[in-house]
């Protein structure tokens, strides 16, 4: 029998097989500078239905709509909204996720196992690996998140173990990504400060076709909140709240000694912790409960960390983004005046910004960042950010988000659905975004029914 240590691995190696081993990523934009010709899309987003505590709107250009779902009350109200109000398209995201993971793995298995061996290890692996994620995590993990998720399953009865399971498939997966934060001099504007998170991951199966901005109204306590993601999912990749709070999350396969976990540059610490709070469950707590960014630091820093990442954390209250170091062993926040990791080649301080580039130890990304940076510094805005920046950074294929913290204002844009006009760009980054007012979307009241 193949032993589960192995069936993990090989999980977990297909989805990083997408980067380049080594001591530092070898991954770099394209050569050049470029430019989108699209205007920000801002127009209201359109009513389309409601149930109780959950209402459905539209949004983005005709070419790219996007479901935006509101949902009140306690955790197990939201998730039971969410699952009626949007059941068809949760069966088949969950379905379609779950073959693709299924058809995914057996193929990184490789040749040396028959197809019907494959199958079954893929299939019983998998589910292992998934099962034991939330063995690993559950005792850290607040009843909130199991009562969201009984309330999807009892809603669209799906099987509620196979539910649950997906949440913890980013546990072991995490994604490339990038993120920087800008304020005060490096700002057009004063007062202003942005932030952005671009998520990098698989376009080849059906995140690309689910896309969805999740706006939580809770009865639990805490603040409304928005998460970036798709059906069913409850914890938070990307959000903002109505407290300023923005998040931004970044895989590390390439880490240094400084995480004081896992393998590094040839040395060998202990491994990554795997018995804590999910990451992504730690993201929607700072957007839930933190009022500031010294009490969104506290959060992180208080956590139960596990894996390797970077983070970002902006409040527009305080006009200010901070980087942070992640890991089962230490969450080190930096900005500008204590940067890292440090480099003065491929990662030079710029004042008032504070970026990285798809991994840790990744020059080609970071370096063109930074350039990008240091030449708009002073001029930076979300127009800025969309039309010069990203699209010659070339990073954000799934989605991308910009934030703009003083106003409140979370810019979104996702990769080309199928059946699209060909000739449209790909890629979100390069893809028309589209404004949300969030302080008008956190200030929506509850359907009446």
């Amino acid at each position: 029998m193949i032993a589960l240590s192995f069936i993990y691995l090989s999980i977990l190696n297909f989805f990083v097989s997408k980067c380049v081993y080594g001591a530092y990523c070898s991954g770099n934009p394209d050569e050049g500078e470029r430019t989108s010709i699209y205007n920000i899309f801002d127009e209201e987003p359109t009513f389309v239905k409601q149930v109780k505590n959950a209402m459905l709107f539209e949004a983005g250009p005709s070419n790219a709509r996007f479901p935006i779902v509101h949902v009140w009350g306690s955790p197990y109200e939201v998730g039971f909204a969410q699952g009626t109000l949007m059941k068809k398209e949760i069966l088949e995201f969950v379905h379609k996720t779950n073959a693709y993971l299924l058809e995914e793995v057996v193929s990184s298995l490789g040749d040396q196992f028959p197809d019907a061996a494959k199958a079954l290890v893929a299939e019983v692996g998998m589910q292992k690996a998934l099962e034991k994620t939330r063995e690993w995590t559950a005792p850290f993990t607040s009843q909130a998140y199991f009562d969201e998720v009984k309330g999807i399953a009892d809603a669209t009865g799906l099987n509620y173990d196979l539910l649950y399971h997906l949440q913890m498939f980013p546990e072991l997966t995490k994604a490339q990504c990038s993120f920087f934060g800008a304020w005060g001099s490096a700002v057009k504007n004063k007062g202003y400060s942005y932030q952005l998170r671009s998520l990098d991951f698989v376009t080849d199966g059906p995140f690309v076709e689910f896309n969805q901005v999740t706006v939580y109204h809770p009865t639990d306590g805490g603040h409304a909140y928005a998460q970036v993601g798709w059906p069913a999912n409850i914890g938070a990749l990307s959000g903002m709240s109505e407290a300023q709070i923005a998040v931004s999350e970044i895989g590390v396969a390439f880490p240094d000694e400084s995480f004081q976990q896992g393998k590094s540059l040839g040395k060998e610490f202990p491994p990554e912790k795997v018995k804590g709070q999910p990451w992504m469950y730690i993201l929607r707590d700072v957007l839930q409960y933190s009022n500031s960014l010294d009490e969104a630091r506290n959060a992180i820093t208080n956590a139960n960390r596990t894996c390797n990442l970077i983070l970002g954390v902006g409040d527009g209250k305080a006009e200010h983004v901070n980087g942070v170091e992640f890991s089962g062993y230490v969450a080190n926040f930096y900005d500008d005046t204590n940067q890292i990791p440090v480099n003065d080649t491929w990662h030079p301080v710029v004042e008032d910004a504070v970026y990285n580039g798809m991994d840790w130890l990744c020059p080609g990304y970071t370096q063109k960042l930074g350039e990008q940076l240091q030449k708009w510094h002073g001029q930076i805005d979300e127009n800025v950010i969309i039309h010069d920046i990203l699209p010659t950074v070339q990073s954000g294929d799934l989605h991308s988000v910009v934030y703009d913290l003083k106003s409140s204002n979370m810019h979104v844009s996702f990769y080309r659905k199928a059946g699209a006009d060909p000739s449209e760009p790909a890629n979100a980054y390069e893809r028309q975004f589209t404004r949300l007012h969030m302080a008008d979307l956190f200030a929506l009241q509850p359907p009446r029914l």
